[in-house]
């Protein structure tokens, strides 16, 4: 097939924006050999498409930035394109974390701790990052075996994450429930002091924020008791960051059932030098809120409709106007 015809064919297609009818017409063949014809140009290199994700522009950014700064004093708002499709949305975010922590984290001999759940997972499995060798990159909770799912498997997402960053890593082989009886045993044991001393120092934390309690894997699969939900609820509680949750108003509550599991306080999550939150989507506003409120996030890595809805949501309250 000559690459002139295929060149003619790929030009009025889709530069004139003619039917493939018409230019089967005027070629006196069917509009099926003229398909064939496009996709040839394709496989020739004669046509080449371009995806062009949407931006934000730097007016937007730099208005929301100092929307979230005035409101609620945070210190940097990163903003990504937003999308309906849920796992588009989380690539879309992903996308601008993963650019963040490449170019504005330096390679120092940093303490790093990431979370579990579905953004840290695929935070650490889709993005090519710059490498970070002089890091090391710490679980913040024990291991959960009664959900079989990667997104909840704390070594699998810090292996996978410090593997993109050719960083060193420190896994934690203690369960994340403790049983009645060995509590003790586990919390004098030199696997749990070496892992706290990392918490205790932590440079960088990279997270994201749980929402409903109802929905949350630790109670639908019974890995914290069911009686707690009504508590948690009676407390009107929006949203949760590594297992502490919190109200609204950014109110950390912290029941009884802290004291039986391995997981990164409050009070040492709140010490960490730089605290990254990802987290979007209409169903997330209330927590993201909560977190501002609480000043539990340094950086919000978020989407632009979710941090429009963050401010409607804000000046509906009548707390602030802009």
């Amino acid at each position: 097939m000559d690459d002139k015809l295929l060149f003619d064919v790929a030009v009025d297609y889709y530069i004139n924006k003619k039917l493939q009818k018409e230019i089967a017409k005027e070629l006196g063949v069917s509009r099926v050999q003229v398909s064939k014809y496009l996709k040839l140009a394709s496989e020739r290199g004669i046509v080449k498409i371009e995806i062009t994700p949407p931006e934000i522009s730097n007016e937007n950014q730099k208005k929301y930035q100092e929307l979230f700064n005035n409101i609620f004093g945070l210190n940097k708002l990163l903003l990504a394109p937003s999308y309906s499709n849920p796992e588009r949305l989380l690539y879309s975010m992903c996308q601008v974390a993963g650019e963040y922590i490449s170019s504005q984290l330096p390679n120092e001999p940093y303490n790093v701790g990431i979370g579990w759940g579905n953004t840290m997972t695929k935070l650490a499995l889709t993005y090519d990052f710059s490498l970070k060798n002089e890091w090391n990159v710490v679980p913040l909770s024990g291991g959960i075996s009664k959900i079989s799912d990667e997104r909840f498997n704390i070594n699998y997402i810090v292996q996978s994450f410090a593997k993109n960053l050719n960083s060193k890593f420190t896994l934690i082989y203690l369960p994340f429930i403790l049983e009645k009886g060995i509590k003790e045993n586990i919390t004098s044991s030199s696997e749990y002091k070496k892992i706290v001393n990392f918490w205790e120092k932590l440079d960088v934390v990279i997270a994201s924020v749980g929402y409903s309690i109802s929905r949350s894997p630790l109670f639908r699969q019974n890995v914290i008791e069911g009686k707690y939900i009504n508590q948690l609820e009676q407390l009107n509680i929006v949203g949760d960051i590594l297992t502490h949750y919190f109200d609204i108003q950014g109110n950390v509550y912290d029941l009884e059932f802290i004291e039986d599991i391995i997981n990164i306080s409050i009070n040492q999550y709140k010490k960490a030098k730089l605290k990254i939150v990802v987290a979007g989507g209409l169903h997330k506003v209330e927590s993201i809120i909560g977190l501002l409120r609480g000043k539990l996030v340094d950086v919000l890595i978020t989407d632009q409709k979710t941090a429009e809805n963050v401010l409607n949501y804000v000046y509906e309250e009548g707390e602030d106007s802009y």
